[in-house]
């Protein structure tokens, strides 16, 4: 603590802490949910496409840490075999080439613009799919997979890009926290000026 008030790292650890334990907590509800109610539907829900989104908006590539948990709390809650777990790992980390894209554009710049931040969605189902497959291939997957991953996480996606599109605009969610802290600092001077 400095003058009672949380360091910037002390910060960053605390929200990718809790963030990662929300996360890990509603991607294991919503997957045994939707086992339960929808059994052997071709159909797979999982919030990694958004929650990944969200942590590369706010901590960059320190979304690998919620990438690999969500992964496992997906395998965990849906009883997978070993293989899969490799499967979803892989392909969630891959979804962090996404990073590229924010990093080309700037993340403000994919925040405020509707069709920037769903491209920037769409990278991330895409690459976390290619991911997936490539690495199925390991496990005696065909290249055709990916169309199977693509199909079955479709509702996913769609459901990433509405509640990105929808949250995107909340103050400070999906924003680079440094500029945020920066932004928030900024303001409360002006304030105290006036």
């Amino acid at each position: 603590m400095h003058n009672g008030h949380l360091t910037f790292k002390q910060y960053k650890i605390t929200d990718i802490f809790f963030l990662t334990a929300l996360f890990t907590i509603l991607e294991s509800v919503v997957t045994l949910a939707a086992n339960k109610w929808f059994p052997g539907q071709p159909y797979a829900f999982s919030l990694s496409v958004l929650f990944i989104a969200l942590f590369l908006m706010r901590w960059g590539l320190f979304a690998f840490i919620p990438a690999i948990a969500g992964a496992v709390a997906f395998c965990i809650a849906s009883d997978a075999g070993s293989k899969h777990y490799f499967i979803y790992i892989i392909g969630n980390l891959t979804s962090l080439l996404s990073y590229l894209y924010i990093r080309y554009r700037g993340k403000e710049t994919v925040r405020k613009d509707p069709v920037r931040m769903g491209l920037f969605v769409i990278l991330i189902f895409l690459f976390m799919q290619i991911g997936r497959t490539v690495t199925s291939l390991f496990f005696d997957g065909k290249l055709t997979d990916i169309i199977l991953f693509l199909t079955t996480d479709s509702l996913s996606l769609l459901f990433a890009l509405i509640a990105a599109l929808a949250l995107r605009k909340a103050d400070g969610l999906f924003e680079d926290q440094k500029a945020f802290l920066f932004r928030m600092e900024r303001e409360r001077n002006e304030n105290r000026r006036r």
